[in-house]
């Protein structure tokens, strides 16, 4: 199995981002009013609802990357540089806007930036090793 992963990274790392991000969006839509009241009183429901849609179309954008054959570089820096501002945004509510933002908001936020920041390093290294393969 880890074989498989190893050699199609680039696509799985796209696939499970896709995944991941549809069941993120289903859990904001779902729970909303119980995570804004966890976060803290910046996350409200209407913004929760705001970054359920932008993961339904981000989980998508993803999947159908992830589908293709041999996924776009473009693509997957355009995916890249995604998760690169949401990081930079991450930091700046941690930063800027923790005084709306309980404890137990300020952890999430920051253990999301470091998964995100973790899968855009995959990102780059499977689109490094699908350019290799190409040049070979």
């Amino acid at each position: 199995m880890f074989a498989t992963l190893n050699r199609n990274l680039l696509k799985s790392i796209m696939l499970a981002d896709g995944v991941f991000s549809l069941v993120a969006a289903a859990g904001l839509f779902a729970l909303s009013g119980p995570i804004g009241s966890l976060v803290g009183p910046l996350a409200t429901p209407a913004v929760l609802n705001g970054f359920a849609a932008f993961f339904l179309v981000w989980g998508a954008f993803h999947l159908a990357v992830g589908r293709q054959e041999r996924p776009s570089p473009a693509a997957v820096r355009f995916a890249i540089a995604g998760d690169a501002l949401w990081v930079i945004g991450s930091v700046a509510v941690l930063l800027f806007a923790r005084s709306g933002l309980t404890l137990t908001g300020i952890g999430l936020i920051a253990v999301v930036a470091v998964a995100v920041a973790d899968i855009l390093l995959v990102k780059q290294i499977g689109l490094g090793r699908q350019q290799r393969a190409a040049l070979a």
